[in-house]
């Protein structure tokens, strides 16, 4: 028969046995990898590329305005569905510099003015977005440049009538401005004399007529700026 200390053995120390002998699980590290579908992972995943196109059309007004004409789409083609900011930037020599900023419509398309006074190259550049309104975030794109040749505007002011052999003056503008360009004064193949424009482009001298004549001004091509000619200006001569 079992002694009564067995048979009185405290369960507590049957418990504790029991529990020394279970195999023990390993403890999870704390930079474990995170699981499939991290929403880190997701967001990186799912932003979208872009594309930015930058065209210009026509010709430029007698101001010398340019109209631009730019599109903001998804790679694919689409639609972003939402207005934009984008920034046109421009390169007269070897710096860009910031033009302008403008938002396009819903479509993604912005129409840009731009007045060079110089050769000058254009791009559009699109910062990119995570708005929550667009369908994923938006990866920036930067446009191809674009080469805008600045043309001048030349105006021809003489009077309609003169008398024979009287000196009388004329007067004009370049635009864009600019000091020290040169214009020739001529008239039915014939070259009665050069002018050089002030600072604001402004230009002005004297002409004496043997004859009725078809004036006209002419500014040649330079390496920043390609020349043009005024409107013809006819200066009746008269005998007396």
């Amino acid at each position: 028969m079992p002694s009564q200390s067995r048979l009185h053995r405290p369960l507590t120390a049957l418990v504790l046995g029991a529990a020394l002998l279970a195999p023990v699980q390993p403890a999870l590290t704390a930079f474990a990898a995170p699981p499939v579908g991290h929403p880190v992972a997701s967001a990186r995943a799912s932003v979208r590329a872009t594309a930015l196109t930058l065209t210009a059309y026509g010709d430029s007004d007698p101001y010398g305005a340019i109209h631009l004409s730019g599109s903001l789409r998804w790679a694919g083609g689409k639609s972003l569905g939402h207005r934009q900011q984008v920034e046109l930037w421009a390169r007269t020599g070897t710096r860009w510099a910031l033009v302008k900023k403008a938002q396009t419509d819903r479509s993604g398309d912005v129409e840009l003015r731009v007045t060079p006074t110089a050769h000058t190259t254009y791009q559009l550049r699109y910062a990119g977005s995570r708005s929550a309104s667009l369908s994923s975030a938006a990866r920036r794109s930067v446009s191809r440049n674009l080469a805008v040749h600045a043309t001048a505007h030349l105006t021809l002011q003489a009077p309609v009538t003169a008398r024979r052999g009287t000196t009388f003056a004329v007067s004009g503008k370049v635009t864009p401005g600019g000091a020290g360009r040169v214009v020739t004064l001529a008239g039915d193949g014939r070259t009665f004399t050069t002018l050089r424009t002030r600072a604001d482009g402004t230009f002005s001298g004297h002409v004496r007529l043997q004859q009725t004549t078809t004036l006209t001004v002419v500014l040649a091509d330079t390496a920043t700026l390609d020349g043009a000619r005024s409107g013809p200006r006819v200066v009746r001569v008269s005998k007396g």
